[in-house]
């Protein structure tokens, strides 16, 4: 080849480039019927060029020729194996074209194709979100972050997976690294207001949640988390009126409107139950999670107003709905119980003695949901030395982290494989997770209702540790749950028959893990805790190894919000309204009575209209 081919050459493959840099420019700008135009022209001399067949795919994407333009893409992607771009453009229309399976794959080839290119780590992580798969997804949506920190859907995305699996401290981070790229990201100051929220920031919850209203004063979600975030202050009042604002609207006004209602004493005048009304005409055309919805808040609002027939029956067309939507396994549950009570025998803890971390004595407070296990960490965060976590994701956490111990849990190795250093690992996995949420003092509280399941491994993990097991009267506690809309989180609460077999395996993990460790775990009965709130608390910080303080008694002035449905009732000073409120609905009952049978007295069970 001569000199002046080779320059021809050039010039020509100059000319090619330049026009496929007009030609992007032109689909950037959505000038896409001249890009198309363009992208023929140069076909037609270079038919084959995998480059201009790659831009004529993404034309045809755009101008809504799906079929042939993802037809062209594969091709592109199937002969030139190099082209990283293309092969992230049509992973990209796939997942955009709702086959994010099939994307994922192309997007991970493109990741060990081009390790350093950050758009690959973000589209796989993005994928990775759409498919709940969040651990991946928080390991892709990193690197991408790491090889370029201005990419505002990698933060937002990142943030995302982190707030879905409820680690809410670690998504503000990205959040307000978001804010820093586009400051008036509405997106950015929503979840902030939420995953502050949850971490209990709540003045900065508050400024983000107002100003998302500001840069978008139609949406509704912020008006949701504003409303939720001052009614974690104790503020009802404008809390009410934060709910009010988006109340009446199409799909969220039913959410907000239940949730005003669980707020606060619904009456006839409120303007509450006069949306209320206007959104029962309108049931029977609701989709089935608002149908719940609405159902659950008919039924507090009867309840209220002390019309216990009319709330039973909304409890239960609410719990219906849901437990079609969300079915519950209750031989697995069951199969879960007894595995537990069958490891942690007398003979195991023994053997375990010297294991565990001794530099933490975490608080274990646990139970039935709806036990008091929200007043009883209130009352402790009141107290100097404690740091109180909430319902904290630690145990499961530190399961996840130690796989052999795991393998155990699920009878998949012997219990006689458990060695004392898994039960450490254990702990600092658990101590791992604290550190994570910025739980470090010596005594922190946790308070996830179903840790009494792990309560002897726990014990064992921290020799300092104490269990407190919050027990409260069957037919009030299941009653408490029948009547709260969990949704998916807790699905054995939507019937009756559930509920009763659940409350009588964890009656009697209870017993068992407390025979088995007495010295580190006790019950605490809720009901005594509301009639002599000092007396108990005294005997409970005996226990426990700390010194009672006055303050604990006042745990409306508790500086950790409240997060859970117990937020309208712990603002409010320790009473005995919720105690026995299960007579109230008396024969409306007989059902849980019946099925509750030697759990319950004979003078229960005549309230209930049994053995009369």
């Amino acid at each position: 080849m001569n000199s002046s081919t080779r320059a021809s050459d050039q010039e020509k493959l100059k000319q090619v480039n330049e026009e496929v840099a007009r030609i992007q420019r032109h689909q950037n700008a959505g000038r896409i019927e001249d890009a198309g135009q363009a992208i023929d022209g140069l076909l037609a001399e270079l038919p084959d060029h995998p480059q201009i067949l790659h831009l004529k795919g993404l034309n045809l994407l755009l101008e809504g020729h799906k079929d042939r333009g993802l037809a062209i893409l594969e091709m592109v992607v199937e002969n030139d194996k190099d082209n990283v771009w293309a092969l992230i453009d049509y992973a990209s229309f796939l997942a955009k074209n709702g086959d994010v399976d099939k994307a994922i794959p192309k997007f991970q080839a493109a990741v060990e194709m081009s390790p350093n290119l950050a758009l690959g780590h973000a589209n796989l992580g993005a994928a990775l979100v759409v498919k709940k798969r969040y651990d991946e997804a928080i390991k892709a949506l990193t690197r991408a972050a790491a090889l370029n920190g201005d990419m505002l859907d990698v933060q937002l995305n990142l943030a995302q997976a982190f707030i879905r699996t409820r680690r809410f401290p670690r998504a503000i981070e990205p959040l307000f690294r978001a804010l820093a790229i586009d400051p008036q990201s509405v997106a950015a100051h929503v979840n902030l207001a939420l995953a502050l929220f949850r971490a209990e920031r709540h003045e900065a919850s508050e400024h983000h949640a107002r100003r998302a209203i500001e840069l978008a004063p139609d949406a509704a979600e912020p008006w949701f988390h504003l409303g939720n975030t001052l009614a974690a202050l104790g503020r009802m009042d404008d809390a009410a009126d934060a709910f009010l604002k988006v109340a009446n609207r199409p799909g969220t006004g039913v959410p907000a409107l239940a949730r005003l209602i669980n707020l606060r004493t619904t009456t006839a005048d409120s303007p509450e139950y006069k949306l209320l009304m206007r959104f029962a005409d309108k049931l029977d055309d609701m989709p089935d999670q608002l149908r719940a919805d609405l159902h659950f808040a008919m039924g507090k609002a009867a309840d209220d107003m002390g019309d216990e027939k009319t709330a039973m029956d909304n409890y239960r067309k609410g719990n219906a709905i849901t437990a079609e939507q969300h079915p519950f396994n209750q031989e697995n549950h069951a199969k879960r119980e007894e595995r537990m009570r069958s490891l942690v025998t007398p003979a195991f803890v023994e053997q375990h003695r010297g294991a565990g971390l001794h530099d933490v004595a975490p608080i274990v407070i646990c139970g039935m949901p709806r036990s008091g296990t929200t007043l009883m960490d209130q009352m402790f965060s009141r107290h100097s030395k404690v740091q109180a976590g909430g319902e904290l994701r630690a145990a499961g956490y530190a399961f996840q982290q130690s796989p052999d111990l795991l393998k155990v849990l699920e009878e998949e190795a012997p219990d006689s494989s458990v060695t004392d250093d898994m039960l450490t690992s254990f702990a600092e996995h658990y101590q791992t997770f604290l550190h994570n949420e910025g739980l470090r003092s010596e005594y922190v509280s946790d308070k996830m209702p179903n840790n009494y399941l792990y309560a002897g491994v726990l014990a064992l993990a921290f020799p300092r540790a104490k269990v407190l097991i919050m027990r409260r009267h069957p037919m009030d506690n299941l009653l408490s749950n029948f009547m709260q809309n969990f949704g998916p989180n807790q699905p054995a609460s939507t019937s009756i028959e559930t509920l009763v077999n659940v409350y009588k395996e964890f009656d009697k993990t209870a017993l068992h893990q407390v025979a088995t460790l007495p010295n580190q775990i006790r019950f605490v009965n809720y009901e005594q805790v509301v009639a002599d709130p000092e007396g108990q608390m005294r005997d409970i910080m005996d226990f426990v190894g700390l010194p009672f303080e006055d303050d604990m008694l006042d745990h409306t002035k508790s500086t950790r919000a409240v997060n859970t449905a117990s937020v309208s009732q712990v603002r409010e000073p320790i009473y005995s309204t919720s105690v026995a409120k299960w007579k109230r609905y008396g024969p409306l009952l007989q059902d849980m009575a019946e099925q509750l049978g030697d759990h319950l007295s004979a003078e229960d069970r005549r309230i209930c209209g049994l053995d009369s």
